[in-house]
This record gives C-alpha cells, structure tokens and sequence, in this order.
C-alpha cells in the first residue's frame, strides 16, 4: 500500500504539485501503517523493537522542525527536506542492519 503512494508523491513533488504529495503521504502515515499495525496486534501480540524509543523521538522532532519551518518561513527550504531525507535513509538502514 506504501510503494504505490510514495512513487505518486515522487511523481506529484516532480510535477510542483505539494498539495497532493502532501496528502499522499498525510494519508500513509496516519491511516494505512496505523491501521495494518494495528490489524495485525489483534489477531497476535507483537513485541515493540528496541529502537522504538529512538523512532518516536526522531518523529517528534522532525515534525516540530518542519512545523517551525513552515510556521516561521512558511515552507520546508529544499536544503532541510534533503537533511531529514538522508536521516530517515540512516535511521531505516540502522534498522536492516541490526
């Protein structure tokens, strides 16, 4: 359910359109993953992986930079949004790679 919405958000960031790129991913993270997360801890237990902590806190304070930025500049600057990618790219192959 990810892969196809984020090759769409590839393509909508391409063509300038952020308002659906952002609904796009808005819709991932607040709906889809929850959900299927949450489908699969009814029908049996799942233990929380040790980097848990260390997940939660990079998305609180990714979502209160991006938050300032907007709030403050009133756009993520392309510089910033690099960043955060090539963090997300660590912090997921931290997670392979244990």
């Amino acid at each position: 359910m990810i892969l196809p919405n984020g090759l769409l958000a590839l393509y909508y960031g391409w063509k300038q359109r952020a308002d659906i790129l952002y609904a796009s991913q808005v819709g991932d993270g607040h709906i889809c993953i929850p959900l299927c997360l949450g489908l699969v801890a009814v029908c049996r237990p799942m233990t929380v992986p040790a980097f848990f902590s260390l997940g939660i806190a990079i998305i609180i304070g990714t979502t209160l930079m991006h938050f300032l930025f907007v709030a403050c500049a009133g756009r993520l600057p392309r510089m910033i949004g690099w960043l955060l990618l090539v963090a997300y790219g660590v912090f997921v192959y931290i997670g392979i790679a244990r």
